[in-house]
Order: structure tokens, then sequence, then C-alpha cells
């Protein structure tokens, strides 16, 4: 399976900060490495009762393989962990996110 990767934003564009919250993050960018155009995604589960679980499935039936986040619970690590889905926590709020997609190449 090709690498593609979810990270928190807490903006719509690629010079937004990273969100370090996980299931209420505003948007999400999408991004396969090598590709010229990152997707981004509104987080449609920010404002629901289990949002960290609803935002996990949703990212894995989208074939996401890696999530850059400040953090999640331990179900959604665990559902990670079960579905093979690489996480990155980053703690690091003043980066932007245009900076993480330079870091991954």
């Amino acid at each position: 399976m090709e690498k593609q990767f979810a990270i928190t934003s807490s903006g719509k564009t690629l010079r937004s900060f990273h969100d370090l919250r996980f299931g209420r993050c505003k948007y999400l960018v999408v991004h396969k490495p090598g590709a010229e155009i990152s997707k981004l995604v509104e987080n449609p589960f920010a404002e629901e009762v289990d949002a960290d679980m609803q935002l996990a499935e949703f990212l894995r039936e989208n074939q996401v393989t890696s999530i850059i986040t400040g953090g999640v619970g331990q179900e959604v690590c665990n559902y990670l962990s079960k579905h093979k889905m690489q996480l990155i926590l980053m703690d690091e709020e003043k980066i932007k996110i245009e900076d993480i997609l330079t870091r991954l190449g």
C-alpha cells in the first residue's frame, strides 16, 4: 500500500499551523509523498461526541497509512495499531503545515 499521511491542521491553507488535537482538529491535510498537491479535508467529526474514533475510522477508510498529530487516546492508539496505521506524535504547535510537508519530502 502506498504511504499516505494525514496531518491535523488549524486552518484551510498549507501556511496554517499544525493542530495538536486529533479528533477536534478543524482540518486535515492529506499528503502522498512525491505528489505536487496535498488535499485539504474538513474534519466532519470535530463536534461529535466520539470524534477521535470516528476520525480514525474515516482516515482508515480513505487509505491513510500515517497520522501526524499532537496526541491520541488509548482507544485510538489501539485501533491504529490493530490496523497497522503509523502514529507520528509532534508536539510543535507553532509549525506550519508546509514545514511538516518539507520534512516529509
